[in-house]
């Protein structure tokens, strides 16, 4: 990627925050018509802890948030531009019909789920596993039935306007900066990087790409021989072409034979393949509230 093209780039992904985050000032004027708190795309406390207004009223979500979260997070509760939320609104239908979770799926990673089995929210929890020593999880974890008989799962990434961050701590840039660190050691273990440097994959852009692939990696390894699939699968709006473009560039970092390891999917892809197998009015109604909340105009 060119200097101009990298400028241009970042121009395209500051241009789409700025109209997400007015469509969810407007949503939340015009559709919740609620007082925002401190910014216009963030509601108040009670509006977004006690009645759940960043979700989807249907299919039991709110219930399944107060479940797995029941003490008060901001920005999962009450910011309506944050991505936290959204693996609710996105995933908990398709675990209420998980043969429609089945066909919409299936149009996305190419035909090979036979059932699906479990999905989890935030998986593993937030303490320190064994996997990777560390608190990365999915925003949302599927497993399945292969078509094979064998089993498999998804690690699934989740973004709105987000791009790629900053190390966080000296913990994390401690590992990141050892290469005999388990990230390193994961990653070789996998078998299946094309590259001998694996300290390019630390670089901003590709970090948590990287981090969740290993996740699902070290899953592989650890629990053998229990799954023989995993895909790390990244969920963003068509506007936030960052991910587009780094997706793209990291799957060169793999050997052809797992270049589909790790996938984006656009939510206007999501979309489409739901549509396709809407099972009933209801999920038709929560459909088009998705495209309505999530697709700036």
């Amino acid at each position: 990627m060119s200097q101009f093209e990298g400028k241009t780039l970042y121009m395209n992904n500051q241009s789409f925050k700025r109209q997400c985050k007015n469509h969810q000032s407007k949503y939340r004027s015009e559709v919740l018509k609620v007082k925002e708190d401190k910014y216009p795309n963030v509601i108040r406390e009670d509006d977004g802890f006690k009645n759940g207004l960043n979700f989807y009223s249907g299919f039991g979500i709110f219930q399944s948030v107060k479940k797995r979260y029941p003490y008060f997070r901001g920005p999962l509760y009450c910011n309506l531009l944050r991505s936290e939320h959204i693996p609710f609104n996105f995933f908990i239908p398709l675990d209420m019909d998980k043969e429609f979770g089945r066909k919409v799926l299936n149009e996305i990673v190419g035909g090979f789920i036979k059932k699906i089995l479990t999905i989890k929210i935030e998986y593993p929890d937030q303490t320190p596993t064994t996997y990777l020593e560390d608190r990365t999880s999915f925003d949302t974890y599927i497993e399945y039935q292969h078509t094979d008989g064998s089993l498999g799962f998804l690690g699934i990434e989740v973004k709105y306007t987000e791009k790629s961050y900053p190390l966080s701590g000296t913990t994390e840039r401690d590992k990141m900066n050892d290469t005999d660190s388990i990230y390193y050691q994961r990653s070789k273990d996998s078998g299946v990087f094309e590259i001998e440097d694996l300290t390019v994959l630390k670089q901003n852009k590709y970090r948590q790409i990287w981090r969740n692939q290993l996740l699902g990696e070290s899953i592989l390894i650890v629990d053998k021989p229990k799954y023989s699939h995993f895909h790390s699968i990244t969920f963003y709006p068509q506007g936030n072409t960052h991910f587009t473009e780094v997706i793209t560039h990291y799957q060169r970092f793999l050997k052809p034979e797992f270049h589909d390891r790790v996938q984006g999917v656009t939510y206007e892809r999501f979309f489409e393949s739901c549509q396709k197998y809407l099972p009933d009015d209801n999920y038709k109604d929560w459909l088009e509230y998705l495209r309505r909340r999530y697709l700036p105009s």
